[in-house]
């Protein structure tokens, strides 16, 4: 209360002390601007507390050189005057503002009048100043009332003969700071040099007239203007005028501060090689430093909830619809955001798939006003969203070392969250087609992207998984082009493939993201006997990949084929009844005698649902076929079949012995009476167990005429016979 109480009172004397036509100047600048024909075109912009008495409709310029002996005037016309208290209190309310208001008046000259300068003069001075400064300033006046000191700035200009013409650097950004302690401010004296020159900014003294300093109230300095953190004290880049600072009132009143600063332009000669000076223009700012910020500050950056498009989910989180393949996300604030806070990398963002992957961002875009300052960023994501599902936007700390800050210098809160909303994509499809040994000395995996779910644009690489312990464990070996469809294993080698059967899976990399491998598929693997090329029992693993988007399974054919010229095998498939087959064994007899030479037998798939589906091959397994000739097998013999026998039990021809038919494999008999019914039947005679004369039953059968069919097959020869016709039982017992 009594730091305020003072304050009150060093206002209200300052108001009652000064004369009735004080203006309270409490900022400005001047610039100017060569139009051509030794003229120029003369701004100045003045801002005063809006109490004081009223500025003229009409104001002098003063132009000297002291070196050229001039000292005249330009007269400026007031062309706008304005209030813009509009933009001063966004971070502290009215009240704490000390009573200040300020306004804005723009001074130019008029295009029938613009400032002529004949002479070539290296000290030009464009210089305004008025009487008096507001009271209740609090850090100039060396004790005494700020309202005893005038307001004066200048601008220089240097137009020496061979230097060229100059416009001077013109100040865009507003001159006034009304702010709340404990942000970290960033206060941009941004001007624009259309002439290609060098700027630099310094820090100087306020000034009462030419050459002569306001002076500063003990602590404050031109270099410490205010109480701040002592860990972020007053401090300005010279290269980009930005003046950087936490305010600090450590328990004291409201600060009504001044300070001012310049920026000098400097030309390069070229002739005697040095950065030569040719103009310069200064500017005053009043800043006001309250303890108590706009309550909605305190909250730091936040997202607007009544931005286009953006509505609060059941949790009261933001989200925003976004359209599939949307490269760009805008954020908007409900407060201004300081665009050196903004990281232009996208490293205060960070954005997750709706399978919790992150997408990096590429670039910021920030739509910066005069001051620094944007109420909007797009974010340039370096994948455009390309899944169904919510995408989480969330706030961190950017490479800057900072999450995003307001105006006001309050930190945006970690991880903030927006959620983009993305319904309308398809899902992308891919599949494993297969696998299959290569020439017997690699693997080749194949695989398939349907472009028509994702564009190929948007495709990375696919990784290729391998397992060698029967899927147990996949380790990754390898990434291919997701266009090219297919990539080579070559480091099982030869003999890899010939020891054991490999497993592999596909995951496709889209956009960034990793979707879900899809089911793994393994080589086949053959092994068996060679050694004896007229009998070689051959078995091998199934083949792990047998289902197919339009394929439920698969069999197997078998071929053997001789050695090429070119150091393959001519392959050709194995004609057998039994082929192709389902079973993972076969015995390969040979019933010619092939051609004597180097031999290999290998196993491929044949799709059963459809004839284009993938063919898988095995391993081969190489054989010799020696010069000497392979023996073939031999025949069955005929068979004798007696027309009568005698089971009686005497021991003379009690059985019904077919001779020859043990040579046979397959010996099929059927024995039927004379009305065709079948009394007896074996799938494999054998004259050890002949038939005996009794039914199936073992009842005796009464003697008479029997039919008999005989069904025999040679497997080694591939003969076959089918025999029918009569005999008799005669055993004298009915």
């Amino acid at each position: 209360m009594k730091y305020l109480l003072r304050l009150l009172t060093v206002v209200l004397f300052g108001l009652m002390s000064m004369p009735a036509s004080a203006s309270h100047v409490i900022g400005g600048d001047i610039q100017y601007e060569y139009l051509g024909n030794n003229q120029y075109y003369v701004k100045l912009v003045i801002y005063r507390q809006s109490t004081g008495a009223g500025l003229p409709a009409t104001t002098n310029v003063n132009v000297s050189s002291q070196t050229c002996g001039i000292n005249t005037s330009v007269s400026l016309t007031r062309t706008s005057v304005y209030s813009a208290s509009s933009f001063a209190f966004d971070c502290i309310a009215q009240s704490n503002a000390g009573g200040f208001l300020p306004e804005v008046n723009v001074y130019e000259t008029t295009t029938s009048s613009p400032l002529t300068l004949t002479q070539r003069c290296t000290d030009y001075k464009l210089s305004w100043s008025l009487c008096c400064r507001p009271g209740g300033i609090t850090n100039i006046g060396g004790g005494a009332s700020s309202a005893g000191f005038s307001f004066y700035f200048e601008a220089e200009l240097n137009n020496r003969q061979g230097l060229g013409n100059n416009t001077s650097p013109s100040f865009v950004s507003d001159p006034i700071a009304y702010i709340c302690t404990g942000g970290f401010i960033n206060y941009l004296q941004r001007a624009t040099e259309p002439d290609g020159d060098s700027i630099r900014y310094e820090i100087i003294d306020p000034r009462s007239a030419a050459g002569t300093n306001v002076p500063y109230t003990a602590p404050w300095s031109a270099q410490a203007p205010f109480g701040t953190d002592p860990n972020a004290p007053y401090t300005m880049d010279p290269a980009t005028g930005n003046i950087s600072f936490i305010a600090d009132l450590q328990g004291g009143p409201t600060q009504v501060s001044v300070i001012a600063l310049r920026v000098d332009e400097y030309r390069f000669d070229s002739t005697y090689f040095f950065w030569e000076k040719v103009g310069s223009s200064n500017r005053e700012i009043q800043v006001v430093v309250a303890a108590n910020c706009i309550p909605a500050v305190n909250q730091g950056v936040r997202l607007d909830p009544n931005a286009p498009g953006v509505s609060l989910d059941p949790q009261g989180r933001q989200t925003k619809d976004y359209k599939c393949y949307d490269s760009t996300v805008t954020l908007h604030f409900t407060l201004s955001v300081e665009c050196i806070s903004v990281a232009p990398d996208g490293t205060d963002f960070r954005l997750t798939a709706p399978n919790g992957q992150p997408i990096p961002v590429k670039s910021v875009t920030s739509y910066c006003n005069q001051n620094g300052e944007t109420d909007s960023i797009t974010l340039n994501l370096y994948k455009p969203l390309i899944f169904n599902g919510d995408y989480f936007l969330y706030s961190k700390y950017g490479t800057d070392g900072n999450t995003l800050l307001n105006k006001c210098g309050k930190p945006m809160n970690e991880f903030d969250t927006i959620i983009l909303k993305v319904s309308d994509c398809l899902f992308p499809e891919y599949y494993l087609d297969g696998v299959t040994v290569d020439q017997d000395r690699r693997n080749r995996i194949d695989y398939r992207i349907d472009t028509n779910t994702i564009p190929a644009a948007f495709l990375d690489f696919v990784r290729i998984y391998r397992s060698v312990d029967g899927g147990q464990t996949f380790n990754q070996l390898t990434t291919g082009d997701p266009l090219q469809g297919f990539v080579f294993d070559p480091s099982p080698g030869p003999s890899g493939v010939d020891n054991q059967y490999y497993y592999y899976r596909v995951q496709l990399v889209a956009n960034g993201l990793e979707l879900d491998p899809r089911p793994g598929k393994h080589t086949i693997h053959l092994t068996g006997d060679v050694s004896d090329p007229a009998n070689m029992p051959l078995s091998w693993s199934s083949y792990g990949g047998a289902s197919f988007p339009d394929l439920n399974s698969v069999q197997y054919k078998v071929q053997v084929g001789p050695k090429n010229d070119t150091d393959g095998y001519d392959f050709q498939d194995v004609i057998d009844p039994n082929l192709p087959t389902g079973d993972s064994t076969f015995t390969v007899v040979l019933t010619t005698n092939p051609t004597p030479g180097d031999y290999a037998v290998r196993v491929i798939t044949e799709p059963i649902a459809n004839p284009n589906g993938y063919v898988s091959e095995s391993n081969w397994l190489i054989y010799s076929v020696p010069e000497e000739p392979i023996v073939p097998p031999v025949g069955a013999q005929p068979v004798i079949i007696p027309n009568v026998f005698s089971p009686n039990a005497d021991g003379i021809n009690d059985l019904w012995t077919i001779e020859g038919i043990g040579t046979w494999s397959s010996r099929k008999v059927s024995i039927f009476d004379r009305w065709g019914r079948k009394v007896w039947n074996t799938s494999q005679y054998d004259n050890a167990r002949a038939f005996d004369g009794k039914d199936s039953g073992g009842n005796q059968l009464p003697d008479g005429t029997y039919f008999y069919v005989i069904e025999l097959n040679h497997a080694p020869t591939g003969q076959s016979e089918v025999i029918d016709g009569s005999f008799s039982i005669m055993s004298g017992n009915n």
